[in-house]
């Protein structure tokens, strides 16, 4: 077994910048050693390579730096420089360097071998796979090696429309202004945006990066559909948590709108659904957000978002002294058939500080629920405030199933939350929201919230054997061990995933709103201040 100085250079000496193996695939051999941390067992491995003599009169190519870089890749592929893995600690398993014809062809060995998340393609014709600890290091050779290296796949371009949208980040303040009887500002909407069928997935973002110190593994789109977490069809589109891709992550998915819309303007977002995630450990999240600015000064409205077994409700966040105009709130409500008297009217949100967002006096509900009573979730945001209602899958309406959706004339039986804004206090509390889906798994909610969650005790994984809520601990983090165990695969299979008809956006019949850019579309798939 090398040390970690013989196995670097054993590595160049593999990849280009010492004298070359014969171009034929040389196999690497796994050594490997198990540990036991805190009651899991983690496989540490180790690469060694058997020494190969150059053929004797071999002359190793030079390729030039411009040959070996695909046009179009410059943003995704980095040159001089290569990856090589931590030394003893999550290694790639069954690692292979090979001898490939070009980045391309190095890139898709990588998408196509199990834990690999970069390559390193040589101007020899190297090509060294590495898994997600791998660390980069700077080209320092002989004159005329060249090397690029990139991740296991790039992003996939966000559709050609959408590079023409505007931008989404200097539009007047949102001035909030109240609306007669109990309904919102305007009569008739039209449709603007959709996503159905077998082209639903053709205009979302596909984020990978986490910020909940979860157990989710982001996949971008052309991963998620070789995996089966994202699959579209006339039937609707399946978005689910799949396999576990190493210790302590397992694959998720999370889609961002590229799209925002204006709420001073109003606009209506629908969810149609037969099944939403739930289950120990799950944490999905059907919302709105607006990431131009860091939040929440922009606002953030969860439509839809739920740990484990525990209920929630629909809940809008702001950093204003915003605060509900509870008089009128209180009396619309009196309509609704589930109402409740817990109730927050300040939307100000700082959670230091225990400011949690407004909440409506809205019965709570768990993902079992929504899955028990699918139908149509219609969220409708203007100057005078938010109304959210679920409509029974038997109850839809004749004027939304013709895109032409007029929610003052619907019935309060359909009103789920009702949250009017207070015209005097909210003033500058949103901007353009784009719409955000995603399943996240353990983390800052559901990994903390584990003891509490009866659900959760009875899958067994509780003190001595682990932590609750030990979220930045994987190894010992009770919910995080959970999903990383075989009995976790039948409920997550059975549970965990979202059956979604569609997803449209309405804005009032003659606005004629320019299409605006979402900030994490602008900002190459981060919000301000991720």
């Amino acid at each position: 077994m090398y040390g970690e100085d013989e196995r670097l250079r054993a590595l160049e000496e593999s990849a280009g910048l010492a004298p070359s193996a014969s171009p034929r695939r040389v196999p690497w051999r796994l050594v490997t050693a198990v540990s036991a941390v805190a009651g899991a067992l983690v496989l540490i491995a180790t690469l060694s390579r058997p020494s190969l003599p150059a053929p004797a009169g071999s002359i190793t190519p030079v390729i030039s730096l411009v040959e070996i870089l695909p046009k179009g890749y410059e943003k995704c592929y980095k040159n001089k420089t290569y990856f090589v893995e931590q030394s003893g600690h999550f290694s790639l398993h069954a690692a292979e360097e090979t001898r490939v014809s070009s980045a391309l062809e190095c890139q898709m060995q990588c998408a196509e071998t199990y834990l690999c998340e970069h390559f390193s393609f040589w101007s020899s014709g190297g090509c060294l796979l590495t898994s997600y600890s791998a660390y980069p290091r700077m080209l320092d050779g002989p004159p005329g090696v060249a090397v690029v290296s990139g991740p296991r796949e790039c992003k996939a371009p966000v559709p050609e429309y959408s590079k023409k949208l505007a931008p989404g980040a200097n539009v007047p303040p949102f001035t909030a202004k109240e609306a007669p009887g109990c309904g919102g500002l305007h009569e008739v909407y039209e449709k603007v945006w959709t996503a159905e069928g077998e082209t639903f997935f053709d205009d979302w973002q596909f984020i990978e990066k986490s910020m909940t110190r979860g157990a989710e593994w982001y996949l971008n789109r052309s991963e998620a559909q070789r995996q089966a977490v994202a699959h579209a069809s006339s039937a609707g589109a399946i978005i689910r948590v799949g396999e576990q891709v190493h210790p302590f992550k397992r694959r998720s998915l999370m889609l961002h709108s590229p799209q925002a819309w204006r709420p001073d303007v109003g606009f209506i977002v629908a969810l149609k659904y037969k099944h939403v995630p739930y289950g120990p450990g799950v944490w999905p999240a059907f919302w709105l957000l607006n990431s131009d600015r860091p939040w929440p000064n922009g606002g953030e409205l969860d439509v839809l978002e739920f740990a484990n077994d525990q209920t929630a409700k629909v809940t809008f966040h702001t950093d204003q002294n915003c605060s509900l105009n509870v008089p009128k709130m209180l009396d619309c409500v009196k309509e609704m058939s589930d109402i409740t008297d817990e109730m927050i009217p300040s939307c100000l949100t700082n959670y230091s500080g225990n400011a949690l967002g407004c909440l409506p006096p809205q019965v709570r509900k768990d993902g079992e629920w929504y899955s028990k009573n699918p139908g149509v979730l219609v969220t409708v945001w203007d100057a005078s405030g938010i109304t959210t209602f679920h409509i029974p899958e038997a109850e839809i309406p004749a004027d939304l199933q013709n895109d032409a959706p007029t929610p003052n004339k619907w019935p309060a039986k359909w009103r789920m939350a009702f949250m009017p804004f207070d015209p005097d206090s909210c003033v500058d509390i949103a901007h353009p929201q784009e719409i955000v889906i995603n399943i996240a798994l353990c983390g800052d909610w559901a990994g903390n919230a584990w003891w509490t969650c009866k659900s959760c005790r009875k899958t067994g994984f509780i003190p001595n054997y682990c932590i609750p809520g030990h979220v930045t601990e994987p190894a010992t983090d009770c919910c995080t061990i959970y999903m990383s165990n075989p009995s976790a695969e039948e409920p997550l299979a059975t549970q965990a995933y979202f059956d979604i008809d569609y997803v449209k956006v309405y804005e009032p019949k003659g606005a004629n709103m320019p299409k605006y850019a979402a900030g994490t579309y602008r900002n190459g798939g981060v919000g301000v201040g991720d």
